[in-house]
């Protein structure tokens, strides 16, 4: 779009409409009338009749003393165009209709107003399926046209989609930082604790399974499929969109966008709350302050009274603070067996060792992403308990050799106070029938936008190494 063209179409019947004085009459009466009672060919004289009931309404607004009739012969009139008059057959009174410029300026119009939801996982989905029909099923050139146009449309709003979630961001982003500053301490709570943040929302969540469905490498085989076959139809050779050509790389790169601005946005919202956090800390240290001078004030004051003393036990409180993190403890050390193991028997079915089964780490990861969109952490044992193990060992170790790049295996450092009883214990049952069950040490799964120290019970957490930590399981005699 150039800017000739631009200029060209500022003598279009519906921009005159948007910029005449009048506007919200003509745009508001027309949607009534026309685009939401939907009334086709209503005669001059009933159509005066509607217009005067809403002037009426409009009582005491300042308007050109024109009769309902004058405004509609305006409106139908070359200056306006609007609205089209025509005598039908054997009558004198002219019958009157929407023109198609109206019905554009009201879309137009009604298209400003907010939406609640935008859901562009739904959005989505309707472009694949859109295209999906396009390129396998049989029609004729002209609805192949018209599908195609309608992909076009769907795929291009979807990227306005994407604007209007990041501005809903940050929209949802004021309104938090409002109610923080007005002193909402259990907002604050809530969003500390990941309830009511900005990605929690429906809207939140929506985008979330878009940028993720966007970022699966076989949606974008397919997408790149299926723009080529679609493309290579003989009846759209003559109305391809540059714009669909590279309408996969603008997703992603507008879902990328929205997702860092949606990043930094709950960044800079816990940064805030931490900055309240130290100043309430601040104030709690200066109040201990001046209780101790008080005491000493007190003691010295009263000491020098005959036959009356005071004993304080101490004048200094002890203050523990709920963030207080405690010194380092050296590592617990692993008891090893080094005793050699009993020989088994030599008679047995060597089939059992050929049987292997391989897990993909991809579904695996992706439960721990969804898990971790509630929550910066998450612990093994709560992803088990939403999915459990469907192929025994071999997939639990394969959740603890996971590697991702959107977060990070945390292993908490043992400590002298760890009983026996705070590691997780895995159970599943076996093809054979049979229960099995593994112990092992709490394992959780951390965001790399937040501290991967902060799953662990002890200020000294370490990040899993790439060896797979051992796991004692029972038996299988």
């Amino acid at each position: 779009m150039q800017v000739d063209d631009v200029q060209a179409l500022q003598q279009h019947a519906a921009w005159r409409l948007l910029r005449a004085d009048d506007a919200p009459l003509v745009v508001a009466f027309l949607a009534r009338v026309f685009t939401d009672g939907g009334a086709h060919g209503l005669p001059a004289g009933e159509l005066a009749d509607r217009l005067a009931d809403l002037l009426a309404e409009l009582d005491g607004t300042p308007r050109v003393p024109v009769d309902a009739r004058g405004y509609l012969d305006g409106w139908a009139g070359p200056d306006g165009g609007w609205l089209r008059a025509w005598y039908p057959p054997g009558s004198d009174e002219p019958l009157m209709d929407a023109t198609p410029a109206a019905e554009l300026a009201v879309a137009f119009v009604r298209g400003l107003a907010p939406r609640p939801l935008v859901d562009t996982a739904a959005r989505l989905g309707t472009v694949v399926d859109q295209l999906r029909a396009l390129a396998t099923e049989d029609a004729e050139p002209t609805a192949q046209r018209d599908r195609y146009l309608h992909a076009t449309a769907t795929a291009t709003g979807l990227l306005a989609d994407l604007r209007a979630v990041e501005a809903a961001f940050r929209d949802r982003d004021r309104e938090l930082r409002a109610a923080i500053a007005a002193g909402d301490g259990a907002l604050a709570a809530d969003v500390v604790a990941g309830r009511r943040g900005i990605a929690g929302t429906d809207q939140g969540r929506s985008f979330h399974a878009c940028y993720d469905r966007l970022l699966s490498p076989r949606l974008q085989d397919e997408l790149t499929d299926l723009l080529d076959r679609v493309h290579a139809l003989p009846a759209l050779r003559t109305c391809t969109d540059p714009r669909m050509r590279r309408i996969r790389h603008d997703l992603v790169a507008a879902a990328q966008h929205t997702r860092q601005v949606l990043r930094g946005l709950v960044d800079a919202l816990r940064t805030g709350l931490d900055e309240q956090v130290r100043h309430e800390d601040r104030r709690v240290l200066d109040l201990v302050a001046g209780i101790e001078d008080r005491a000493r004030v007190l003691s010295a004051g009263l000491a020098d009274l005959d036959g009356f003393a005071v004993e304080l036990d101490d004048l200094h409180p002890t203050v523990v603070l709920p963030m207080e993190r405690h010194l380092y403890a050296p590592p617990r050390r692993a008891a090893v067996d080094s005793a050699r193991p009993p020989a088994g028997e030599e008679d047995f079915a060597a089939a059992a060792l050929f049987d292997q089964v391989q897990v993909d780490p991809v579904p695996l990861s992706a439960h721990v992403r969804r898990a971790l969109l509630q929550r910066p952490r998450v612990e093994l044992a709560t992803v088990l308990e939403q999915h459990p193990l469907q192929h025994g060992l071999a997939e639990l170790v394969a959740y603890l050799s996971l590697r991702d790049e959107a977060f990070d295996v945390v292993l908490p450092t043992p400590s002298a106070d760890d009983q026996p009883g705070d590691d997780d214990t895995v159970t599943w049952t076996d093809p054979d029938g049979r229960a099995r069950t593994a112990t092992l040490p709490r394992v959780v799964y951390a965001r790399r936008d937040t501290d991967p120290r902060a799953g662990s019970r002890h200020p000294a957490g370490r990040r899993a190494h790439p060896a797979v930590p051992t796991v004692l399981a029972e038996d299988p005699r």
